[in-house]
């Protein structure tokens, strides 16, 4: 009686969020949780096949989604959390929405997008078949500390899920490391093709060797710590990849080839400042491979997916305007790589909130390099700042070198976007952390003036 109780009222609160402009991604399951703590485990043992989990730092939302497309593709039915709601309430509220009143769902598989950091919470009460990794970067320092510590703490859930297949990104030789540690059944996806990814070195801070603490050599990284590496002292290196991802470039267009094992091959083609969200496809087209299913179903999965609110959602406001969604250094690193290839004039709008689902410690943004924009700061009409921590993002502007008189600091998120409109340019790009993504978003949209959107795979 009373799972049913919590979900007829996770029900009404949903819906009454959504009526009120809200995603209702995390409420309805806070109140469920509340009302019946084992609600999670009910919900996992009605899946009749496997319980997929996508957990990293940056990525999970654009892999485990593309996940759901491939599953839908083979004409199995999932539960997703497809807006990035990863706690365990978000993962509830999923279930809740796929169930009747009664919480009964018709479900063959899962795919949910975990936090890191809540990994142990949720396989107290889900029995993942698969974890997929995507990588592991500093992240809110308050609240996840070092990735030492994440690193532990994963490992530790592992141990209550025992018979999980571990999917396993093998140019992160953190997560590699900790593939070295545990005795599960492990699979690794990779590029081996040696591309130029445009990182220059950036926030490339964990390159030591976990088993002895040497500094790790690399022939080649791609961005972050993510590369072709091996430690020198004890050897330790990256494991050949179970599904090997390879590019070729032709004018205007990249071509993603990935290989598994008994003939399984998909080719997906990509624009070429796309090179970002490599990771998260050739993730999902593993979990497509281990899951059983053909590269033409793959492929079909792929080309009907959709990326999800802030993930380059593009808009025409006067002009075209793309809001990406970043939460971290090396996030953001990457969203102004693709700013770097706009040769248009534009403005950049930088949104910056310390709420708890953004992390309060805003020093990272003294770890991201923002002096990437100076390279193209003579196409760069406008610096536009806003969100609660405005003034560091200013400051940290400041510091970078740019030029103040081009500098506006906004009050509000509404005035932030008429600056944006209202500057005369040819482009812009808006990148802000979560908390300010959904309102951001829901005024765009609002004003938008083309209904056609062209969004592509995420960092995120």
């Amino acid at each position: 009686m009373r799972r049913i109780i919590a979900i007829v009222i996770a029900k009404i609160v949903i819906a009454l969020a959504k009526l009120m402009g809200h995603g209702g991604s995390n409420i309805g399951g806070e109140l469920a949780l509340r009302i019946c703590p084992d609600i999670l485990a009910w919900f996992g043992s009605q899946v009749k096949e496997k319980i997929i989990l996508v957990t990293g730092t940056n990525g999970k939302t654009s892999t485990n989604n593309m996940i759901y497309s491939i599953i839908r593709q083979s004409g199995h039915t999932c539960v997703c959390n497809k807006l990035g709601a990863n706690l365990d309430s978000g993962l509830i509220s999923a279930f809740i929405n796929s169930s009747n009143l009664t919480g009964r769902i018709d479900a063959d598989y899962a795919s949910l997008e975990v936090d890191e950091a809540s990994l142990a919470k949720v396989m107290a009460q889900l029995k993942p078949n698969i974890i997929v990794f995507t990588n592991l970067f500093r992240d809110q320092l308050d609240r996840y500390s070092e990735i030492d510590a994440i690193l532990d703490k994963i490992k530790a859930s592992l141990e209550k899920a025992q018979d999980a297949v571990l999917l396993i990104n093998s140019d992160e030789p953190s997560l590699v490391s900790l593939g070295c540690s545990v005795a599960h059944t492990k699979y690794y996806y990779g590029i081996e093709t040696q591309i130029d990814m445009g990182s220059m070195d950036l926030a490339k801070d964990n390159v030591f060797c976990k088993l002895c603490g040497e500094r790790l050599d690399y022939a080649h990284y791609f961005y972050g710590q993510l590369g072709h590496y091996t430690c020198t002292k004890c050897h330790f290196n990256r494991p050949i990849p179970d599904f090997k991802a390879f590019l070729q470039d032709f004018e205007h267009k990249r071509e993603l080839t990935v290989i598994g094992s008994n003939g399984f091959k998909v080719v997906r083609a990509f624009n070429t400042n796309e090179t970002y969200s490599i990771y998260n496809t050739l993730a999902a087209i593993s979990v497509g491979g281990l899951l059983g299913n053909t590269a033409e179903i793959v492929e079909r999965g792929l080309e009907n997916y959709r990326p999800q609110v802030g993930r380059m959602e593009r808009f025409y406001i006067g002009k075209p305007i793309t809001l990406n969604l970043a939460k971290n250094p090396v996030g953001f690193n990457e969203s102004m790589k693709i700013v770097r290839q706009d040769m248009r004039s534009k403005v950049v709008a930088i949104g910056v909130n310390d709420l708890p689902q953004d992390g309060r410690d805003v020093s990272w943004l003294w770890d991201t390099n923002f002096e990437i924009l100076l390279e193209i700061d003579d196409t760069i009409v406008n610096y536009t700042v806003f969100g609660r921590r405005r003034y560091d993002m200013a400051l940290r502007l400041k510091y970078a070198g740019i030029d103040e008189s081009k500098l506006t600091i906004s009050e509000t998120n509404e005035d932030a976007i008429d600056n944006v409109v209202n500057t005369r340019s040819d482009a812009a790009y808006i990148l802000l952390n979560y908390s300010l993504l959904f309102e951001t978003q829901k005024i765009l949209k609002g004003r938008n003036e083309d209904v056609k959107t062209d969004s592509v795979p995420s960092v995120s």
